[in-house]
């Protein structure tokens, strides 16, 4: 895959969700939006392995940006459907990285996939829709 471009100077900061839970907007390169995010204690469940909310948020957060990426700036296409299937467990303390495409984009719906990584292995993937309002 090729490495992304960082982000310019005027690309728009991640939203306080994203924010919160310490997502990196890496860059864009060839429509894949690339999120990286370093999950500590504070994200894992009981168990002590990262909360599979964590992981679907970061899965949300990278197909939402390469659909809004394909669309013209402003237009909203808020997510209609996530559907994330967990891989293996993700551990605290290691960089998570997740890579989302769009794989199809229509005027009213654009569909979109994205995979988490770590030490290069899958942890989760989503398959996602959003729904374009213009």
């Amino acid at each position: 895959m090729p490495a992304p471009h960082r982000l310019p100077t005027d690309s728009p900061a991640p939203g306080p969700y994203s924010e919160l839970l310490g997502f990196r907007y890496v860059g864009l390169a060839d429509g894949v939006a690339h999120v990286e995010a370093d999950p500590g204690p504070e994200h894992c469940n009981g168990g002590g392995i990262v909360h599979g909310g964590f992981l679907a948020s970061l899965l949300d957060t990278a197909t939402g940006w390469a659909a809004h990426a394909q669309l013209s700036p402003g237009t909203p296409a808020p997510h209609v459907q996530l559907s994330v299937q967990y891989v293996r467990a993700a551990l605290p303390g290691e960089p998570l990285l997740c890579h989302g495409r769009v794989s199809a984009a229509g005027s009213r719906i654009v569909s979109a996939e994205a995979e988490i990584t770590q030490r290069g292995r899958v942890i989760a993937k989503a398959v996602s829709s959003h729904a374009v309002l213009r």
